[in-house]
């Protein structure tokens, strides 16, 4: 069940950082004046989400760049 539990907190803490990037993204379009830009989105969603990873998950053993090409991958590797 602890296996279940570590990947189950894995995938609600990928959720939050990309939903979080994607309220930050809008504010900045409605309150700012931004733009619409979908790879600043995702790759700070994907930022947002190694560095939660690498705080939360002490056993984390992969890099940011393993992350960035292969974050499916890296999430499997911990489990």
């Amino acid at each position: 069940m602890g296996q279940r539990n570590s990947v189950n907190r894995v995938w609600k803490g990928m959720w939050v950082a990309i939903m979080t990037k994607i309220s930050n993204h809008k504010n900045k379009i409605v309150f700012r004046g931004g733009v619409v830009n979908v790879v600043e989105v995702f790759f700070l969603a994907q930022l947002k989400g190694w560095s939660w990873v690498k705080h939360k998950m002490p056993r984390m053993t992969f890099s940011y760049s393993d992350w960035y090409f292969s974050p499916v991958k890296c999430l499997e590797s911990m489990v």
